[in-house]
């Protein structure tokens, strides 16, 4: 098999796990939302910890960049208990486009941060992603709107 066909079948089965997790965290009702997000995560402990095992690897013997792993680790968690949030409390296709907005937010703090240029095509796309979030969203500036602003 080609590497270019392994990619595309690995990118499908990452697209189907995550439409499942999102169909799951709508289905579990009325569990807390941070019990959800504490057995998403403790599954995705569980992984890492056998992958890590498994390739005899020494990560966790020296660690350079403690504090910016551990940030990377505090934003990450943010982000799913924001996602969960917004699943929990919008319909799972608008919580689901508004998490695949994450591309254009890269390119945009990757212009804002590291100074990368942005090509105009670039900037017409980040345009467009902003508008149809805020047709996703309908914002009316009440409360009503804080889920959608979460997932976004």
């Amino acid at each position: 098999m080609k590497n270019k066909s392994k990619a595309v079948i690995f990118m499908l089965i990452s697209s189907l796990s995550f439409a499942l997790m999102g169909a799951f965290v709508k289905l579990a009702g009325n569990i807390p939302l941070f019990e959800k997000v504490f057995f998403r995560n403790f599954v995705s402990l569980l992984v890492a910890f056998f992958l890590i095992r498994k390739s005899k690897s020494k990560v966790l013997e020296k660690i350079e960049n403690l504090k910016y792993l551990l940030a990377r680790s505090a934003l990450g968690l943010l982000g799913v208990v924001l996602y969960f949030y917004a699943i929990n409390n919008l319909l799972l296709a608008d919580s689901s486009m508004l998490n695949k907005l994450s591309p254009f937010f890269v390119t945009f703090f990757a212009w804002l941060f590291l100074k990368e240029k942005l090509s105009g095509f670039q900037v017409t796309a980040l345009i467009f992603a902003f508008f149809s979030a805020l047709l996703i969203i309908k914002p009316k500036f009440e409360l009503s709107v804080l889920p959608a602003f979460a997932g976004f």
